[in-house]
């Protein structure tokens, strides 16, 4: 039986068919790992051309009003366990694969909109817009602090998330068939996991 997953991941699924990014889904294959290894799975493993594989754990975040910069990253927590479980999987499948969170902003101010689709930043699906933002399990680690100690959750300063994420589309190139982001030339890679 295959787990429901949110619309955040069919977002960023369809996402990456539109840009000809292969990747695997690994929900049916949670059960049996999570009991052998003891951590939390991430949601997939994504094959970016021209980079190596990333193990990837998408969160979602619903963003009902924009910074005054225009900027959607500001809701940049996870909990404990997702950073270190996700630190883990990455040790496991060893070099060649690079644990990266998919931070999937659901943009749901209305005044944004307009302005988002003419810049190209968004990607437009079921009647919602997202923008998916990478960055690398190690380079959060680093600049995790606590945001609540009942919670578990961690979280990095907007200033310091803004710095060390970048745009899915300007990280993993499109295949020669994918979609092409307004604005934006085909795809570069930077750094780990094209980032």
């Amino acid at each position: 039986m295959i787990a429901r997953r949110s619309h955040y991941e069919i977002a960023f699924e369809r996402y990456l068919d539109l840009r000809g990014t292969p990747y695997v889904p690994v929900e049916d294959i949670r059960r049996r790992l999570r009991g052998s290894i003891g951590a939390k799975s991430f949601d997939y493993i994504v094959y970016p051309p021209g980079g190596p594989a990333c193990l990837v754990d998408v969160k979602g975040r619903k963003t009902s009003h924009l910074a005054d910069d225009g900027d959607c990253r500001q809701k940049t927590w996870v909990t404990r366990a997702d950073a270190s479980d996700l630190s883990e999987w990455q040790r496991i499948f060893g070099a060649g694969f690079v644990g990266m969170f998919a931070f999937g902003y659901w943009i749901a101010d209305p005044r944004a909109s307009d302005m988002l689709k003419t810049r190209g930043d968004v990607f437009d699906f079921g009647g919602r817009l997202y923008s998916f933002w990478l960055v690398a399990v190690d380079d959060y680690a680093r600049h995790q602090k606590q945001l609540s100690r009942s919670w578990e959750t961690v979280s990095i300063p907007r200033s310091v998330f803004q710095r060390i994420s970048r745009r899915l589309e300007s990280c993993w190139s499109a295949a020669p068939c994918g979609l092409r982001t307004v604005g934006r030339p085909a795809g570069s890679v930077c750094g780990p996991c094209g980032m």
